[in-house]
């Protein structure tokens, strides 16, 4: 998956478009220094999200923020939560 374009909106919020689905709008929003999937404006024509997808485009927007090594810090603290 690849980011085709974003864009910035109101309150620090960013909207990703991902080649994997084209024609649905990512809203992501900024907590503790990185991005995570607000929701998806999922349009029919593309495939269905799953908690995959998300993660991947969660990834992905971070990545090209420069707020990746933030947002791995998280996933590692979960994993050692569980």
């Amino acid at each position: 998956m690849q980011i085709i374009k974003y864009g910035y909106k109101k309150n620090g919020r960013m909207e990703f478009l991902y080649d994997k689905f084209p024609q649905s709008k990512v809203l992501l929003s900024p907590i503790k220094g990185y991005l995570f999937v607000k929701s998806v404006r999922w349009n029919r024509d593309d495939p269905i999200v799953t908690r995959e997808d998300l993660e991947e485009m969660e990834w992905l927007a971070n990545d090209i923020m420069g707020t990746l090594e933030f947002y791995e810090s998280r996933k590692n603290a979960r994993k050692q939560i569980r």
